[in-house]
Protein backbone atom coordinates (compact mmCIF):
# COMPACT_ATOMS: atom_id res chain seq x y z
CA UNK A 1 0.00 0.00 0.00
CA UNK A 2 3.12 2.61 0.56
CA UNK A 3 4.44 1.41 -2.61
CA UNK A 4 0.91 2.22 -4.29
CA UNK A 5 0.42 5.37 -2.29
CA UNK A 6 4.29 6.62 -3.05
CA UNK A 7 3.52 6.03 -7.13
CA UNK A 8 0.51 7.93 -6.76
CA UNK A 9 2.37 10.60 -5.09
CA UNK A 10 4.79 11.11 -7.36
CA UNK A 11 2.51 10.76 -10.43
CA UNK A 12 0.71 13.71 -8.54
CA UNK A 13 3.76 15.75 -8.54
CA UNK A 14 4.95 15.21 -11.88
CA UNK A 15 1.57 15.96 -13.39
CA UNK A 16 1.15 19.10 -11.59
CA UNK A 17 5.04 20.29 -12.45
CA UNK A 18 4.46 19.46 -16.19
CA UNK A 19 0.76 21.34 -15.81
CA UNK A 20 1.93 24.15 -14.41
CA UNK A 21 3.59 27.05 -17.12
CA UNK A 22 4.61 30.68 -16.21
CA UNK A 23 1.31 33.35 -17.22
CA UNK A 24 4.29 35.98 -17.32
CA UNK A 25 4.63 37.50 -20.90
CA UNK A 26 8.27 38.44 -20.38
CA UNK A 27 8.60 34.56 -20.19
CA UNK A 28 8.25 34.25 -23.43
CA UNK A 29 10.04 35.60 -26.52
CA UNK A 30 9.08 38.13 -27.72
CA UNK A 31 8.35 38.22 -32.01
CA UNK A 32 9.01 40.56 -34.26
CA UNK A 33 6.31 42.04 -36.53
CA UNK A 34 7.60 41.10 -40.17
CA UNK A 35 4.95 43.78 -41.76
CA UNK A 36 7.30 46.28 -40.15
CA UNK A 37 10.95 44.78 -41.23
CA UNK A 38 12.83 46.30 -43.95
CA UNK A 39 13.22 49.66 -45.93
CA UNK A 40 11.83 52.69 -46.09
CA UNK A 41 12.18 55.60 -48.04
CA UNK A 42 11.15 59.10 -47.05
CA UNK A 43 7.96 60.36 -49.37
CA UNK A 44 6.48 63.03 -48.11
CA UNK A 45 7.26 65.85 -45.95
CA UNK A 46 4.17 67.41 -44.84
CA UNK A 47 3.31 70.88 -43.56
CA UNK A 48 -0.06 72.17 -41.82
CA UNK A 49 -0.65 74.90 -45.35
CA UNK A 50 0.08 74.58 -49.09
CA UNK A 51 3.40 77.15 -49.40
CA UNK A 52 5.52 77.38 -52.21
CA UNK A 53 9.22 76.85 -51.48
CA UNK A 54 10.75 77.06 -55.05
CA UNK A 55 9.11 80.29 -56.10
CA UNK A 56 7.27 78.09 -59.34
CA UNK A 57 3.89 79.71 -58.41
CA UNK A 58 2.58 76.28 -56.89
CA UNK A 59 1.62 75.59 -53.77
CA UNK A 60 2.32 72.43 -51.62
CA UNK A 61 2.07 70.97 -48.32
CA UNK A 62 4.53 68.13 -49.20
CA UNK A 63 8.17 69.75 -49.56
CA UNK A 64 9.12 66.68 -51.03
CA UNK A 65 7.96 68.41 -54.15
CA UNK A 66 9.58 71.70 -53.27
CA UNK A 67 12.88 71.02 -51.82
CA UNK A 68 15.15 68.50 -53.55
CA UNK A 69 17.60 68.25 -50.84
CA UNK A 70 15.27 66.20 -48.50
CA UNK A 71 15.74 62.30 -47.95
CA UNK A 72 15.49 59.38 -45.47
CA UNK A 73 16.30 55.88 -46.02
CA UNK A 74 14.74 54.06 -42.65
CA UNK A 75 15.90 50.15 -42.32
CA UNK A 76 14.25 47.88 -39.43
CA UNK A 77 15.76 44.76 -38.96
CA UNK A 78 14.88 41.30 -37.68
CA UNK A 79 16.59 41.72 -34.74
CA UNK A 80 14.33 44.42 -34.02
CA UNK A 81 17.86 47.23 -34.97
CA UNK A 82 17.31 50.43 -36.77
CA UNK A 83 19.37 52.80 -38.32
CA UNK A 84 18.08 55.79 -40.75
CA UNK A 85 20.42 58.16 -43.08
CA UNK A 86 19.02 61.41 -44.29
CA UNK A 87 18.83 65.17 -45.13
CA UNK A 88 15.89 66.46 -43.39
CA UNK A 89 14.45 70.40 -43.08
CA UNK A 90 16.22 72.23 -40.47
CA UNK A 91 14.68 75.86 -40.75
CA UNK A 92 11.24 76.50 -42.61
CA UNK A 93 11.32 80.57 -42.44
CA UNK A 94 8.69 82.75 -44.33
CA UNK A 95 9.44 85.03 -46.87
CA UNK A 96 6.32 86.87 -47.92
CA UNK A 97 3.27 85.53 -48.83
CA UNK A 98 3.04 81.93 -49.50
CA UNK A 99 6.64 82.26 -50.15
CA UNK A 100 9.02 80.62 -47.63
CA UNK A 101 12.43 79.62 -47.26
CA UNK A 102 13.83 75.56 -46.39
CA UNK A 103 16.95 75.16 -44.94
CA UNK A 104 18.14 71.94 -45.04
CA UNK A 105 20.37 69.84 -42.51
CA UNK A 106 23.77 68.27 -43.47
CA UNK A 107 23.20 64.07 -43.87
CA UNK A 108 22.02 62.92 -40.52
CA UNK A 109 22.95 58.75 -39.06
CA UNK A 110 20.54 57.79 -36.27
CA UNK A 111 20.01 54.45 -35.40
CA UNK A 112 18.93 52.03 -32.23
CA UNK A 113 16.45 49.71 -31.65
CA UNK A 114 12.80 49.01 -32.10
CA UNK A 115 9.76 47.46 -30.55
CA UNK A 116 5.71 47.27 -32.19
CA UNK A 117 2.41 46.81 -31.05
CA UNK A 118 -0.11 46.58 -33.21
CA UNK A 119 -0.24 49.21 -35.80
CA UNK A 120 2.56 51.39 -33.93
CA UNK A 121 6.19 51.27 -34.40
CA UNK A 122 8.21 52.80 -31.51
CA UNK A 123 11.89 53.84 -32.62
CA UNK A 124 14.31 53.69 -29.41
CA UNK A 125 18.04 54.98 -29.43
CA UNK A 126 19.21 58.63 -30.91
CA UNK A 127 15.42 59.95 -31.52
CA UNK A 128 12.64 58.39 -29.50
CA UNK A 129 10.00 58.67 -32.32
CA UNK A 130 6.29 56.76 -32.92
CA UNK A 131 4.92 56.04 -36.10
CA UNK A 132 1.97 54.52 -37.67
CA UNK A 133 1.62 51.60 -40.12
CA UNK A 134 -0.99 51.65 -42.39
CA UNK A 135 -0.93 49.69 -45.36
CA UNK A 136 2.48 49.89 -46.83
CA UNK A 137 2.83 53.80 -45.38
CA UNK A 138 4.76 54.50 -41.93
CA UNK A 139 3.46 57.91 -40.75
CA UNK A 140 5.55 60.04 -38.37
CA UNK A 141 2.99 62.47 -37.25
CA UNK A 142 4.61 66.11 -35.50
CA UNK A 143 1.92 68.29 -35.90
CA UNK A 144 3.69 72.04 -35.84
CA UNK A 145 2.29 74.73 -36.69
CA UNK A 146 3.95 77.10 -39.38
CA UNK A 147 6.78 77.22 -40.40
CA UNK A 148 7.09 73.55 -38.88
CA UNK A 149 6.23 69.86 -39.75
CA UNK A 150 3.56 68.22 -39.70
CA UNK A 151 4.36 64.83 -40.76
CA UNK A 152 7.17 62.07 -42.05
CA UNK A 153 5.25 59.60 -44.39
CA UNK A 154 7.49 56.35 -45.56
CA UNK A 155 6.66 54.02 -48.41
CA UNK A 156 8.42 50.66 -47.73
CA UNK A 157 10.66 49.64 -50.51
Amino acid sequence: MKHILSVLGTMTFVLLFLSCSSDDPSDEKQGVDARFVGTWELTEVNVSEPIDTNDDGTTTSNLMTEVDCLRDTLVLTENSAWSSTGVFPQLISPITGNLYNVDCSGVIDRSGNWVSSGNTLNLIGSIQAVLVLSGDRLTLIIGDDLPGLQSLVYAKQ
